[in-house]
């Protein structure tokens, strides 16, 4: 009898480890399900709220400002509102404060910044303030290691319950370490949705394209023509460009595409920051154009890219068809893997018609790639659901919205055509493709037409550089 008793004694002691499990599980099992069932009812109400756009004047440029002491180099770009209360941390929702949404800030600070805290200081329109502490904000992914970064802040937004509802028309930082941030504020104004009644209505099912920024006084009028026409072929609707340096014959085509209304043009004033910001603040940027989309324009679909970059469907028409068949909503970005085609290669201009006045169209005349491709998320880009975006990267989604995911495209489905300038490796094995080539014809055509349109005067020639 002894031996079976000092054989039960070890099992016995378990049992209040397993009570203690059990009640935590159930403690914080409950408490996630309070949470869930507190985010929908707030939610529920944030729909039944009136919000008004407290400056409907505002025109949405932005220009990169300097945050208190100018020898700081701090610098602060765009502010939106972002009624996504699932994003936030901290919700609220009693008998005096409700959460309305955020502020998602964009700035360029040092990376290692020496405060704890920082904070952003919202103005009415009856230009009284108040600070709100961040409760998200840090230097954002794909520093590589430069001493500055691109940041990304969070504030959220709390009304009271008793008195009329109000949204902030403008914002600052504010930190210690810079202490004129707090002493002499840098404003900007907050972007809302161009229409305020489409804040909580579905997301336009249309394409917007963030291109990355254009620098070194970029001057390829031919590749950017054929670049914005190729993505309307491909059932774009919309185009954001941020410049650094351009020249003035690609400034025209911007024009003229700005005044179609097929375009956004913003100045891209990064040159203090050149030498010590991953290329010029290519992450603050297309998060940027993310933000901006979703927000102000109510795209569902933003196209990452650089000019040299063409997401390529390989089984549909178009990357609009694509996303009709395959987008089930839950996608926060379509990854499409990289094959490389290279500028030295030789030209093949056996489909460009004769008649053609710019015939040297890139995605026409390189005809053959990398036999390797790429791995996803290196060298990557993607297509983005907008609503699901809380940080962007160059190649990849850092952060989405809960119950989002990626999906890396299979490659038999599509391709990023990725037309370098310079090779990552010129000995790799080459194959043709033809693929880019079922746009021709069409192509061919729209590029003489904005040609002719832009540049009459140069008999509808645009310079390839």
């Amino acid at each position: 009898m002894a031996r079976f008793s000092h054989w039960m004694r070890p099992r016995l002691t378990y049992v209040p480890v397993l009570v203690l499990f059990v009640y935590l599980f159930l403690i914080f099992g409950y408490r996630n399900v309070q949470n869930e069932r507190l985010r929908v009812d707030l939610e529920h109400l944030q729909r039944q709220l009136i919000l008004e756009k407290p400056n409907p004047h505002w025109n949405y440029t932005n220009s990169w400002r300097r945050i208190g002491n100018a020898s700081l180099r701090h610098e602060i770009y765009s502010a939106y509102f972002d009624a996504r209360t699932e994003i936030i941390g901290n919700v609220r929702m009693d008998e005096d404060q409700i959460t309305i949404g955020s502020l998602r800030i964009f700035a360029t600070l040092p990376v290692r910044l020496r405060d704890s805290k920082v904070s952003c200081i919202v103005r009415f329109a009856d230009f009284s303030s108040q600070e709100i502490v961040a409760e998200e904000a840090g230097a954002m992914h794909d520093v590589h290691n430069n001493s500055f970064a691109a940041w990304s802040i969070m504030c959220p937004l709390h009304a009271s319950r008793r008195d009329p509802m109000r949204l902030p028309q403008a914002v600052a930082l504010s930190y210690a370490s810079n202490r004129l941030s707090h002493l002499s504020p840098s404003f900007i104004q907050i972007s809302y949705p161009r229409n305020m009644s489409s804040l909580f209505t579905k997301s336009r099912p249309a394409i917007s394209v963030c291109v990355g920024p254009l620098q070194e006084n970029y001057s390829n009028v031919l590749r950017l023509v054929e670049f914005v026409e190729m993505y309307r072929l491909q059932g774009a609707a919309h185009f954001y460009f941020y410049y650094v340096e351009a020249s003035n014959e690609v400034q025209r085509v911007l024009a003229h595409y700005q005044r179609q209304g097929l375009a956004d043009v913003f100045e891209w004033n990064v040159q203090p920051h050149l030498q010590d910001l991953h290329y010029a603040g290519i992450v603050a940027q297309f998060n940027d154009c993310v933000y901006r989309a979703n927000v102000v324009d109510n795209y569902r679909y933003a196209a990452v890219v650089d000019l040299d970059e063409v997401l390529m469907p390989l089984k549909h028409n178009s990357l609009a068809d694509y996303l009709r068949q395959c987008d089930e909503g839950r996608t926060a970005g379509f990854v499409f893997r990289n094959v490389f085609f290279y500028r030295k290669d030789s030209n093949d201009t056996f489909n460009s018609p004769t008649h053609v006045l710019n015939r040297l169209l890139y995605t026409q005349s390189k005809v053959r790639r990398t036999l390797e491709i790429m791995p996803a998320y290196v060298r990557s880009k993607l297509v983005v659901n907008t609503r699901s975006i809380v940080e962007m990267g160059n190649h990849q989604v850092y952060r989405s919205a809960p119950g989002f995911v990626d999906h890396v495209v299979h490659p038999t489905v599509g391709l990023l055509f990725h037309y370098r300038d310079k090779c990552i490796n010129c000995k790799m094995v080459l194959i043709v493709d033809y693929t880019a080539r079922r746009f021709g014809s069409l192509l061919f055509d729209r590029v003489d037409t904005t040609c002719l349109e832009v540049f009459m005067d140069r008999h509808g020639i645009c310079e390839l550089a």
